[in-house]
């Protein structure tokens, strides 16, 4: 087995994700070969880094006689090594054929001795962390692995009408009674697309209808940011090609009301956004939208779908559960990186326990 590192070097007129595209190929094959979802493959760390990447990009890999059996991409920045990651990246972590290429991959990131390495949103569980965990003590780093996001998921072992009879009596009244009325002032439907025919329209279609609601106003929408709305087309155009890419869109006639941007691959369908339009909120086209977009993979034979992000109410009443993920973090002994290591294990779970003293006091 051989180890080796890839570091960007960025020639004038090149794409910033021409490396992640030069290994493009046999990365896809070792995520087929696994059963790898789409969020460690190059298309989707390509757009990612073509929007948002900060510092040099590096991606580190495994070679077993050639052939590729373990990548990961980093950024590296002042002297600290990074996931490609934000509040947009629902999963991340080492692509690996096997446990032994995941810790040979993982031992890579402490070979030049980083001042500090932070990896967020990774499956706990999963091989990343045990392989980055073992890597780092063993080249004498202090390691962290705490709470990064809670992500609801539904498991889908039943039929639909199995699964909608155990809903809330009262979210199952609301829809009843919000797809009565809204029919009252037109023809409601839901449309489904693949993004093959239309993808800018129905884009612009659902990035205005998310934007038109709190998400607009409070700068979250896909449209607030330029990056955003170039990270979130780039995506549709890879999955389109894919084959995976799949925008739920409700309609009054022919207005858009409510919208989900969804990933659709090998039995999983990931709820990546979503939004309304707050004029019809009374009618409750988000939650018509879920119920339809749900069913949708009920009939089509999915067996899990993540609605990925923080684990908020309107999700939870769909949910089957909620996944824990994983923010991995290790701190050298340099003191720039002690002193943040410091402040991790101590001032900020001292400042938790005041505010909850705080709180206590505040409710007698």
């Amino acid at each position: 087995m051989r180890t080796a590192i890839s570091k960007a070097a960025r020639a004038p007129g090149e794409r910033r994700s021409d490396l992640i595209e030069s290994l493009a190929d046999e990365w896809d094959q070792l995520a087929a070969r696994v059963g790898a979802g789409p969020f460690v493959r190059p298309g989707w760390f390509a757009a990612w880094w073509n929007a948002f990447g900060a510092g040099d990009l590096e991606i580190r890999t495994v070679r077993n006689d050639g052939r590729l059996t373990a990548v990961l991409p980093v950024a590296r920045h002042r002297g600290a090594l990074r996931s490609l990651t934000n509040g947009h990246t629902p999963q991340f972590g080492i692509l690996a054929e096997n446990d032994g290429a995941a810790i040979g991959l993982a031992e890579t990131i402490f070979r030049e001795e980083p001042n500090r390495v932070s990896l967020a949103a990774m499956e706990p569980d999963g091989s990343s962390v045990k392989a980055c965990q073992v890597a780092a003590e063993d080249a004498g780093y202090r390691v962290a692995v705490r709470p990064f996001q809670r992500s609801p998921y539904l498991e889908i072992r039943e039929t639909w009408r199995e699964y909608e009879s155990r809903l809330s009596r009262n979210l199952l009244d609301d829809l009843r009674k919000s797809q009565r009325r809204l029919s009252r002032c037109g023809k409601v439907f839901v449309d489904i697309h693949d993004g093959r025919e239309r993808l800018p329209e129905l884009l612009a279609d659902a990035f205005r209808v998310e934007a038109s609601s709190w998400k607009g106003t409070e700068g979250t929408a896909i449209q607030s940011h330029p990056e955003t709305t170039h990270f979130y087309t780039d995506v549709a155009q890879w999955a389109v090609v894919k084959g995976m890419f799949r925008l739920f869109i409700l309609r009054l006639d022919q207005r858009p009301l409510a919208m989900l941007y969804a990933l659709d691959e090998d039995g999983i369908c990931h709820f990546l956004k979503a939004g309304y339009d707050p004029e019809f909120a009374r009618f409750s086209p988000g939650k018509l939208l879920m119920r339809a977009a749900i069913s949708y993979c009920f009939e089509g034979g999915r067996t899990k779908i993540e609605f990925h992000g923080h684990a908020e109410p309107y999700k939870l009443c769909w949910a089957s559960g909620v996944r824990e993920q994983k923010r991995f973090e290790a701190f050298s002994y340099a003191p720039g990186a002690q002193a943040a290591w410091l402040t991790l294990a101590y001032a900020r779970p001292l400042a938790g326990r005041v505010l909850r003293s705080f709180r206590r006091l505040a409710r007698r």
